[in-house]
């Protein structure tokens, strides 16, 4: 059905580029911005054959266009940044406005009006071009250079203001000691959704090449905010020619050096004396947590030969010396201490939990270097490498409070990245953009235990080596992107190939430590472990993926007022063997943008958006396959016999009698993607204030999940029966719900974990956005979402409580986010000009030289709760679940919310003017100024009794209290 569907459409959308008009529109790019307008003369009648050049302000580089027979014109492929316009025509004064700028992905619209009169005699226009782009389709928002500058980010990592764009949230992963978002972790994610989409299927590029951990859909290579130019963060209704993600883009541009040289030296400094304590920390007197970060770096820009050989660097350090402490209940901590040192299950490594304070640290190294080449007007090339070097010494993930020093995860990550790029104008309307990357990452994950086994207390306490904490991956990466643009005097037609291989050699060593369950403290003690869980084999595989992706896009003007966007793309990724590579994966895109006026704009788009799986997902199937690993499970009275056999530790070999679980694929396995559909409405409330409506729906569809099939059918447990299907002593938790007995449908396997496509995601959400680009010394973005969304399973590793029931499983889904409202904004102070001239008051002089040249950057978040799974902390039906996925009698799943965030975060810059073009700022940043404690998981243990655990629903994790940070910039 699939196919043939794909084919239908691609029967009818080849027609439609056919039938369609030659005249089109402006095209979304991931790298420059295009220039378009109409040439008129006095009464309004366009000008043919008029020449408009336009030079780079920074690197003098030049280009020209000449008008149509109707007066318009397009200048596309064009390097972001400020340009100089010069329009002339027989019989007219030259036309002149000496500063028009280009944003990233945008078409900036330029009318010119030419007077008759003496060539010689030239008007200048300084105006700027409306904030309004009639011609756009998509719904996308800018990060401009003043607000990567200017805006508060207390991790110096540029890609936080992605959460500044109207209808991104980030992204919400389990608390239950599991990983962080924290780029290196086991299970990173991208730390964004869009559209209530999974936080891996995003794209992320920088200088339109990939910058995507294929493993878990991360970000890679991280670069110092110095080096970044602008950033485009492109919501929904993305072209054809991107590809690779079902959810959202951030396209990302990095700085070309100038002929002048510029640059600037800077050092950040942090210390816990000006910090708010923790919400669970010691109160006075106690001291502080200890926090000592200091981030030194540099960059530089200039002309190793003018106007045409330009570089530009940037290096940046952190160091980062702090503490931390877990918060098990202390007389729970001192009971399982004092077990320990009785003797108690003498090969758990851990023989103490930690009673108070450890160090934890980062260290990071970001540094970056770009080589642009103007050969001529016409050819352009760029050539950049980068380097991060990141360490995270436990603090990299289960850093909640139930989690022991023994538990905490540490990351090393090494990223290297070399890209190429070359622009060539072949004809007046023909140009082609080529560009390569060869990149590599090491990724190692550690915890303090790195003997094993995990011990799991539910709801009480977690120490030794985590079931996911032990790994080492190198994943590499070659790229070839070719696109090709054919332009007219109104409008583009563009197609592309892209080429993308990875190759993963690993080690993932999850489960080879093994786990322990136990439900209660006593359990401990009397050594009845709920569950155990061990894997056994080689953990080492090595696979790669090669993506080849190809579109056609063509947006036309139909009328005056309305462009109409048509595109069609076609993925294919070549998967391992023991996957299916679907080949149907036609994705048609379909936008259109009518503007009644110059102050409306109505938008609407429908796309269809293939993902790529994640390496870490392709991975089970091929290591534990039953032949390299594989995995083996037990459950209550089983468990204590392997828990005493191997006196608490883990197993040095397979235990006899417990047949082995295996991962595989499923054999009709296909592409997952979403289906979008979007209405929006934008008005220009003046020339440089716009508001905006979008209504977005999306549709994720055949999205990964993991299965057991080889379950028998479920039976409901009684008293009578328990003991016929293996529940020698049911707890009040398995009685009265669907339990699975010893049975299988393959007696050689105890699970067979089926990766399949069965998964699916809704999302229904407005949007409201207030948009005041920089002028007058003030910018403002205010964006208010509502939006929810429901899912069946919220990752690729999540499993159902009953894998023959998934209707049961459709519920809030994990990313869903009721009301997000966001508010940023640039400010100057209104002081210090009568200081300057030396005119005013004596009061006023004085004000001046204190609040003069003073700058303040707000961001404002306020949140909805994000939702929690509850569970019971033991695999209650037998089910071989895991992660655990036994809810609570009556519990629906995500059933659990935090409390809602507030967060205000603030900048403060008092800078000191040295000449035109040096200045020193001293700044002072606030984030979570009003200490609001923001709670970011919840303790989901319910516990396996009829009343619930006091835990239960007790925060586990926070965001950082109240932090303050100084800082010392010269530019020049």
């Amino acid at each position: 059905m699939k196919s043939f569907s794909n084919y239908l459409i691609l029967v009818v959308f080849v027609l439609s580029l056919f039938f369609v008009p030659y005249h089109v529109r402006a095209q979304d790019s991931a790298t420059t911005g295009t220039l378009t307008g109409t040439v008129r003369d006095a009464a309004g009648a366009g000008v043919p054959g008029a020449t408009i050049a336009l030079r780079n302000l920074t690197t003098n580089q030049t280009r020209s266009v000449t008008s149509g027979a109707d007066g318009s014109y397009r200048a596309t492929a064009l390097a972001v940044g400020d340009y100089e316009v010069k329009a002339q025509a027989s019989g007219f004064a030259p036309y002149f406005n000496p500063k028009v700028t280009l944003a990233l992905g945008r078409s900036t619209a330029l009318d010119i009006s030419l007077t008759a009169g003496d060539v010689n005699a030239q008007v200048t226009v300084t105006g700027s071009p409306l904030a309004l782009d009639a011609t756009q389709t998509a719904v996308t928002t800018s990060i401009d250079p003043e607000r990567i500058e200017e805006l508060p980010v207390n991790s110096r990592n540029y890609l936080q203001f992605t959460l500044l764009a109207p209808g991104v949230a980030p992204s919400n992963q389990p608390n239950s000691g599991g990983s962080s978002a924290t780029s290196g972790a086991p299970l990173a994610d991208s730390g964004f959704t869009f559209g209530g989409l999974r936080p891996r299927s995003n794209s992320i590029s920088i200088d339109g090449l990939d910058n995507t951990d294929e493993t878990t859909g991360a970000a890679r290579i991280a670069l110092s905010p110095e080096i970044v130019r602008e950033f485009q963060i492109v919501n929904n209704g993305q072209s054809a020619e991107f590809g690779g993600a079902a959810g959202g883009a951030i396209n990302v541009v990095t700085r070309v050096g100038q002929n002048q040289f510029h640059g600037d030296a800077f050092a950040f400094f942090q210390n816990e004396r000006f910090n708010a304590r923790e919400p669970y920390s010691d109160p006075p007197p106690a001291s502080r947590l200890r926090f000592h970060r200091v981030q030194p770096g540099v960059a530089l820009g200039g002309p190793l030969q003018r106007d045409k050989l330009f570089f530009y660097v940037a290096a940046e350090q952190e160091h980062l010396s702090a503490e931390d402490e877990s918060e098990i209940n202390r007389s729970a901590r001192t009971r399982i201490n004092s077990l320990l040192a009785s003797g108690f299950a003498p090969r758990i490594s851990v023989r103490s939990l930690t009673p108070g304070r450890f160090r934890i640290g980062a260290d990071e190294t970001e540094a970056a270097a770009k080589l642009t080449y103007i050969a001529s007007e016409l050819h352009t090339l760029n050539f950049r490498f980068a380097f991060t070097n990141s360490r995270e010494r436990g603090d990299g993930f289960n850093t909640d409070v139930l989690s022991d020093r023994s538990a905490r995860g540490s990351t090393y990550t090494k990223d290297y990245q070399f890209s190429a790029s070359a622009i060539s104008v072949l004809s007046s309307t023909l140009v082609n953009d080529v560009r390569f990357q060869a990149s590599a990452r090491r990724a190692l994950t550690r915890a303090e235990d790195a003997i094993g086994p995990q011990v799991e207390i539910v709801g009480i306490a977690r120490f030794g080596r985590p079931f996911d904490a032990d790994s080492t991956r190198r994943e590499t990466r070659e790229q070839f992107v070719d696109n090709i643009s054919l332009s007219h005097s109104r409008g583009e037609w563009k197609g592309g190939v892209t080429v993308n291989h990875v190759a993963l050699n690993s080690e993932f060593r999850d489960g080879f430590g093994a786990l322990y369950v136990f439900r209660t403290l006593d359990d401990f003690a009397a050594g009845r472990p709920a569950m155990w869980r061990q894997a056994f084999g080689s953990p080492a595989t090595q696979f790669g993926v090669t993506n080849f992706g190809a579109f056609l896009q063509n947006q036309w003007r139909v009328t005056p007022q309305s462009t109409l966007n048509l595109g069609g793309r076609y993925d294919y990724e070549t998967l391992p063997s023991s996957f299916r590579s679907d080949s149907n994966n036609f994705s048609p895109r379909l936008g259109l943008a009518w503007s009644p006026s110059k102050e409306w704009v109505v938008r609407t788009g429908f796309g269809v958006f293939y993902d790529r799986l994640p390496l870490a997902f392709l991975n089970r199937a091929i290591q534990k396959n039953g032949v390299l690993a594989f995995e083996q499970v037990a459950t209550d009275t089983d468990t204590a016999t392997v828990f005493a056999a191997s006196c608490g530790g883990r197993s040095r070999a397979p235990v006899a009698g417990v047949a082995p679980s295996i991962f595989r694929a499923d054999p009709q396995f296909v592409t997952p993607y979403s289906a979008q559909a979007n209405a929006g409405v934008e008005h220009l409330i003046s020339e440089n204030i716009t508001f905006r409506a979008d209504y977005l729906f999306t549709r994720g569809l055949h999205l990964p999940r993991t299965r057991n099939i080889n379950l028998l059918a479920p039976v409901t447990l009684t008293t009578a029966n328990a003991a016929a299907v293996g529940f020698i002593t049911p707890t009040p938790q398995q009685l009265g719900r669907p339990v699975f007995g010893p049975g299988r449908i393959d007696p050689r396997f105890d699970a067979i974990y089926q990766l399949e496509e069965s998964a699916t995601s809704t999302y229904n959400g407005l949007t409201l956005a207030l948009n005041k680009r920089m002028s007058n010394e003030v910018e403002l973005l205010a964006s208010y979402t509502l939006s929810k969304t429901r899912d069946d399973a919220s990752d690729f590793d999540e499993q159902p409580q009953n894998p023959f029931d998934l209707r049961s499983e459709r519920a809030l889904s994990r990313q869903d986010v009721r009301h997000r409202f966001v508010v940023n904004g640039l400010f100057d102070l209104p002081f210090g000009e009568e200081e300057e001239k030396g005119a005013g008051s004596q009061r006023d002089i004085l004000i001046g030289k204190i609040l003069g040249h003073v700058e303040i950057a707000p961001i404002v978040t306020l949140s909805s709760g994000r939702p929690v799974n509850p569970l019971t902390g033991a695999d209650e039906e037998h089910s071989r679940a895991f992660p655990l996925a036994s809810r609570p009698l009556r519990f629906a799943r995500n059933a659990l919310r935090t409390p809602r965030l507030i967060d205000f975060d603030l900048r403060v810059v008092k800078y000191f003017p040295m000449g035109d073009r040096r200045r020193l700022d001293l700044v002072v940043e606030a984030f979570n100024l009003f200490n609001h404690p923001n709670v970011l998981g919840l303790n989901s243990f319910y516990g396996s009794g009829v009343n619930p655990l006091s835990s239960f629903g007790v925060p586990t994790s926070f965001g950082a209290s109240r932090q303050v940070r100084f800082s010392i910039d010269f530019e020049f």
